[in-house]
C-alpha cells in the first residue's frame, strides 16, 4: 500500500480483498442500489480471467493461441488489451504488456508476497521485435488472432483500466456526486466541486510514514516502486519493473514514483516510465501523455524530487 487518505463521512463504503491487495471504495449519492453487488462482481471477473497465474482463464486461452489462431474475447478484456497496444506503440515500447516469459524467467513465477526464486536455469527469452504486436485486433468482430510469438501480463495496466472503469460506471451510471476507487495505491476520485480529496503518499520503506500529500478533486494518481514487489533470485536482487525494450529489470536510481494525471491508466504506465528515464528528461516525457501531470519521485537515497 503507498497511498493513503481519509474515511469520509456521509460516504456508502466497500471494502474488498482481490488481486493480492485492498480495493477502497466509496461514494455519495449512488443511484444504483446495488453497486457494491455490481462493483465486486466485476472486481472478482477481472481476477478470475485476467490473472496469468490462473492458466485456463479468458488470458490464458489468449496466450495459448497458435499462429493464425482467432478467438473472441469479452468486451472488458479485448478493449484492456487494445489499450495496452496503444501505450507500447506510444512509449516505443518501452512499455510492453508481452514481458510474461520474460517475467517468469526472473522468478516471477508466483503470486506476491514471496522473497526469492530459483536460479534460471535457462537462456533469458529473446525480447520480440518492437514493430511487430504478436496480436491483431478485430473491433467489428471482437475477436484477437495472433500473428507472433508474445504472452501476456497485464500487471499493473490491469489493475489501472479495473480502478478507472469502476470509477467511470460509478461516475457516469451509478451518478454518484462524488467518489473514490483504490486498488492498492492505483487511485480514481471525482467530485462534484465539494469534495477535495488528500491523498497521502507513503514512505517506500516505512508504509506508516507519509512523505508527501496530493489535494485531488477530480483525477488519478499512480505509485510505483521497486521495494515491495523485489525478491532475490540466487545472489541477485530483482523486482517486477521491466524494460520493454530489454527484458530486464530497470536499473534506476529511482526506488519509487508517483503520478497525478486524468486517467488511472495513464498514472500507472507513466509511473513505470519514471524508472526508464533519466530524472532530467522526466519532465518532458509525461507532457507527452498530460500537460497537467505531475509527479513525486524517491530515490535510493531519500531524496524527493517534486514536479
Amino acid at each position: 500500500m503507498t497511498a493513503n487518505h481519509e474515511g469520509p463521512d456521509g460516504f456508502d463504503n466497500l471494502t474488498i480483498e482481490a488481486m493480492n491487495t485492498t480495493f477502497y471504495f466509496s461514494v455519495s449519492n449512488c443511484m444504483i442500489s446495488n453497486w457494491k453487488e455490481v462493483v465486486s462482481g466485476w472486481v472478482q471477473y477481472v481476477e478470475k480471467e485476467w490473472s496469468r497465474f490462473l492458466p485456463d482463464n479468458e488470458l490464458g486461452k489468449v496466450n495459448r493461441l497458435e499462429i493464425g489462431a482467432k478467438m473472441l474475447l469479452t468486451p472488458p478484456l479485448f478493449d484492456v488489451l487494445q489499450s495496452a497496444e496503444v501505450y507500447r506503440r506510444k512509449t516505443n515500447g518501452l512499455f510492453s504488456p508481452y514481458l510474461l516469459p520474460q517475467m517468469q524467467y526472473h522468478g516471477y513465477e508466483s503470486s506476491f508476497p514471496f522473497h526469492s526464486s530459483d536460479p534460471e536455469t535457462y537462456v533469458m527469452p529473446s525480447v520480440y521485435d518492437q514493430e511487430i504486436c504478436p496480436f491483431t485486433f478485430d473491433l467489428s468482430t471482437r475477436t484477437v488472432t495472433r500473428t507472433a510469438e508474445g504472452k501476456i501480463d497485464l500487471g499493473g495496466i490491469g489493475k489501472g483500466y479495473t480502478v478507472q472503469a469502476t470509477a467511470r460506471w460509478l461516475k457516469n451510471i451509478g451518478e454518484a456526486e462524488s467518489g473514490i476507487v483504490d486498488g492498492g495505491g492505483d487511485i480514481t476520485v471525482w467530485s462534484n466541486g465539494k469534495k477535495e480529496w488528500k491523498i497521502g503518499i507513503s514512505h517506500p520503506y516505512q508504509p506508516n510514514v507519509e512523505i508527501a500529500r496530493f489535494r485531488i478533486t477530480n483525477g488519478s494518481i499512480a505509485t510505483s516502486n521497486v521495494v515491495y514487489r523485489s525478491w532475490s533470485q540466487g545472489n541477485v536482487i530483482k523486482h517486477h519493473l521491466l524494460n520493454g525494450k530489454t527484458g530486464l529489470p530497470v536499473e534506476t536510481s529511482i526506488i519509487q514514483a508517483t503520478v497525478t494525471t486524468e486517467t488511472c491508466v495513464d498514472a500507472e504506465v507513466m509511473t513505470k516510465l519514471c524508472f526508464m528515464e533519466e530524472v532530467e528528461k522526466i519532465p518532458d516525457m509525461l507532457k507527452n501523455f498530460d500537460l497537467n501531470s505531475s509527479f513525486l519521485l524517491i530515490t535510493e537515497k531519500g531524496t524527493v524530487i517534486r514536479s
